[in-house]
């Protein structure tokens, strides 16, 4: 039997505390809005006749339309979390879009999604609520036999000999829904499609004017894009996955199983139709095992066999997750590795659109902070600029040495 030790994957499911949106990224009621205010809308997608609800669209208002950035949610589908990240992009200068991919079932709701702790359970109680809830969605309903649930909880981490049944809940419906997304390129990418097509259509957005970002899945989603042709300039994948394969049939909570390239290529993979004018960045922490070398180098040959612009930061000792702030499924946050991508991400947008201002903003959605320190009385600050920026150029070298030994050993 598959056990659920894997709650640790993606980053690990379960962190201390829950998370809080920064007050810079709370908005203000559109019927309450005056120029300058943060106003966020409902986004609902119709795509292949299911009604995706929670998309939300973030603006300033009054400002005049501006370039479209659809932040691609994680593993555990749209939350506030990523809804504050769009908010960020508007503070920022664009306009954001957060996309919601998941469809919602009766054994994983929105509320599931972002709540990945919270109700600890003996065996008993478990064995119950996981027949209740059909977690696993088999044909024949609630018929788990006890064994094998039995199994499921003695591999599942514990709390004084209970385990979290929300934490099992957040983490399998996830999957399930992560696992049905993988499975289904086109319809993944259609999806994608409609959102951009709807978010050009907003008055806030500047038609044509499109980036994109995402965590872990949303790395994916983002890469996608660009395979699909879709109409984006500039896309940034934080610890995210390099390839689309699913998890595969025999266990399919085990994200270190996946299929086989050729596999993919023969029942799943659509046709490529590649943005080649799209400028591509990765921000990998290089202790990410979601992100094991050998697909490293398969996405370097991919980008480019298409002479596709991209760029490779690796971040020392850097985790899968490390951009997801306190209380967020997947959370393993540090806090210099998400300040430095971040940084390096809007670098990007600046040079796509060099005509839309960037404004200050006091946090991302982590909590982040972008407030640059003083310069040390005496004029201290230029030489350490200057340090700055060798330090940067030398990361920028080793990551391309790097890769080149990657190529060579492998």
């Amino acid at each position: 039997a598959v056990c659920w030790r894997q709650l640790v994957m993606c980053g690990g499911n379960g962190t201390e505390g829950e998370y809080c949106t920064p007050d810079c990224l709370k908005p203000v009621p559109k019927a309450q809005a005056v120029a300058g205010d943060l106003v966020v809308e409902e986004f609902p997608i119709t795509f292949e006749g299911y009604t995706y609800k929670y998309g939300r669209i973030a603006y300033i208002m009054g400002r005049r339309p501006s370039p479209v950035i659809l932040v691609h949610h994680n593993f555990a589908g749209l939350k506030q979390f990523d809804v504050d990240q769009a908010c960020f992009m508007a503070r920022i200068g664009y306009v954001g879009v957060a996309v919601d991919l998941y469809q919602e079932k009766p054994n994983f709701t929105y509320h599931d999604r972002g709540a990945s702790s919270g109700r600890l359970v003996d065996f008993e109680s478990y064995c119950q609520e996981v027949r209740k809830d059909n977690l696993l969605n088999l044909p024949d309903g609630g018929n788990y036999p006890t064994e094998m649930l039995r199994a499921y909880f003695d591999g599942t981490p514990k709390k004084d000999g209970k385990v979290d049944y929300q934490a099992v809940r957040n983490f399998v419906g996830a999957f399930t829904e992560m696992n049905r997304l993988l499975r289904g390129l086109g319809s993944w990418r259609g999806l994608m499609q409609a959102n951009l097509e709807q978010a050009f259509n907003h008055p806030a957005v500047k038609s044509g004017c499109a980036g994109a970002f995402g965590y872990c899945l949303g790395g994916q989603s983002c890469l996608e894009h660009v395979r699909a042709g879709h109409p984006v300039q500039a896309v940034c994948s934080l610890h995210g996955l390099l390839h689309s394969r699913p998890l595969t049939d025999e266990e399919p909570l085990n994200s270190h199983k996946r299929m086989s390239r050729e596999e993919y290529a023969a029942k799943l993979a659509v046709p490529n139709s590649y943005n080649r004018n799209c400028k591509v960045l990765i921000e990998n922490g290089d202790l990410d095992d979601e992100v094991p070398a050998d697909t490293i180098v398969d996405f370097v040959q991919e980008m480019d066999a298409q002479e596709i612009d991209w760029r490779f930061d690796n971040h020392a000792r850097g985790p899968h997750g490390f951009a997801l702030g306190k209380g967020v499924p997947g959370c393993q946050y540090v806090e210099h590795i998400d300040r430095r991508s971040t940084i390096t991400m809007l670098s990007l947008f600046a040079e796509t659109w060099p005509d839309f201002e960037q404004h200050p903003v006091k946090c991302n959605a982590s909590g982040t902070s972008f407030e640059l320190p003083r310069p040390r009385p005496g004029g201290g600050g230029r030489p350490r600029s200057l340090a700055g920026a060798l330090g940067f150029l030398a990361g920028a070298v080793l990551s391309i040495t790097a890769i080149k030994l990657l190529r060579a050993s492998l």
